[in-house]
């Protein structure tokens, strides 16, 4: 495929999202990126139309990707297949974490590492990771140059803004982003177990997480699906944020809570410890007794708990979407120019 130099007047980029499934993390992280670009930068978003579901349905959204724009193409993450037939020389991934590929078994594993992590990696120029720990992920996972992977973290969307703290009463209200395996429910309810809370829960609980949660004597509420403001509410109305996930590639709830000037308690593991900084208390995630340690600490003494919230409000600065948003073009640019030089060399 030929290369062609971005269009004279600016720089035009197409960020290839993946097919709607009903799942907006990476889509909003991206908004917000579009959102802050300085001038002189077009950055338009695809969607794509194609389910990913099945080999036809993917080769044709990645076929279909060739035609989804101009200039520069940035493959934002989760449907890595969409780079395939991209040209190499102006094309971007981001891969948010190589979780996928380490749940896997069998010929699955090798499939997955092949098609969502192996060739599009050769398939981009360049690579985007959110953290130094996906990073040493990958590099461990891809024959990559490490020169081509780059670290820019997920920017916190500005709607999620500093609100006043509840006002002191019992019980304190714990917040719960996610439900899926990683987010380690049923070890959390069994540390919050005989303590004066309330467990809110961003996501539908399984029937085992049900299970557990009631084991637990857990007074608990859920809702699934939120808003952008309702997501912003369910941080104002919390008084504790737990993230005690066994595995993430970024973890942005924690940059939210800290946004918004909640207590964090999140997993003294990468990259978690990465991303939290030092506004956040951490705790073993698969240790019932760290967890609850943690809490039953953060509970009886509210000096501790306004440190760290002080403290968080002071991390959450690095995320803010305009810096990274800065990052990206930064990026970009460099991109752009190299595919000029290698096209007038061509």
């Amino acid at each position: 495929m030929n290369i062609s130099p971005p269009p004279v007047g600016g720089l035009a980029v197409t960020q290839i999202l993946r097919p709607d499934r009903g799942a907006f993390s990476i889509e909003r992280v991206y908004r917000d990126i579009r959102a802050q670009r300085p001038g002189g930068v077009d950055v338009r978003p695809w969607t794509c139309p194609h389910p990913s579901r099945g080999v036809l349905s993917r080769l044709r959204g990645a076929w279909a990707a060739r035609r989804a724009g101009t200039g520069l193409y940035h493959v934002t993450g989760d449907a890595h297949y969409l780079a395939l037939f991209l040209p190499r020389a102006r094309t971007i991934l981001t891969v948010h974490d190589c979780e996928f590929v380490h749940r896997a078994r069998g010929i699955r594993r090798a499939l997955l590492w092949l098609l969502w992590l192996r060739l599009p990696c050769a398939r981009a120029c360049r690579v985007v990771v959110p953290t130094r720990a996906v990073r040493r992920d990958l590099l461990a996972l891809v024959p990559l140059d490490p020169a081509r992977v780059a670290t820019i973290e997920n920017p916190v969307s500005p709607a999620f803004r500093p609100s006043p703290a509840r006002p002191p009463g019992r019980p304190v209200r714990v917040l719960q982003i996610g439900t899926k395996e990683n987010k380690n429910i049923p070890r959390l309810a069994a540390a919050l177990a005989g303590l004066d809370v309330t467990l809110f829960i961003v996501g539908q609980p399984t029937a085992a997480q049900h299970a557990a949660l009631a084991a637990a004597g857990l007074r608990y509420d859920w809702a699934a699906n939120l808003s952008e403001p309702e997501l912003y509410a369910a941080y104002r109305d919390c008084d504790i944020l737990a993230f005690c996930s066994l595995s993430e590639g970024f973890g942005l709830p924690i940059v939210e809570a800290q946004s918004v000037g909640r207590v964090v308690v999140t997993s003294n593991r990468a990259p978690m410890t990465e991303v939290a900084g030092a506004g956040a208390a951490f705790a073993d995630p698969e240790d019932v007794g760290d967890i609850r340690r943690v809490f039953r600490t953060l509970l009886a003494d509210p000096a501790r708990r306004a440190a760290l919230v002080a403290r968080g409000r002071q991390n959450a600065r690095r995320f803010r979407a305009d810096r990274i948003a800065a990052a990206y073009v930064d990026l970009y640019r460099s991109v752009a120019a190299d595919a000029a030089r290698q096209g007038a060399a061509a």
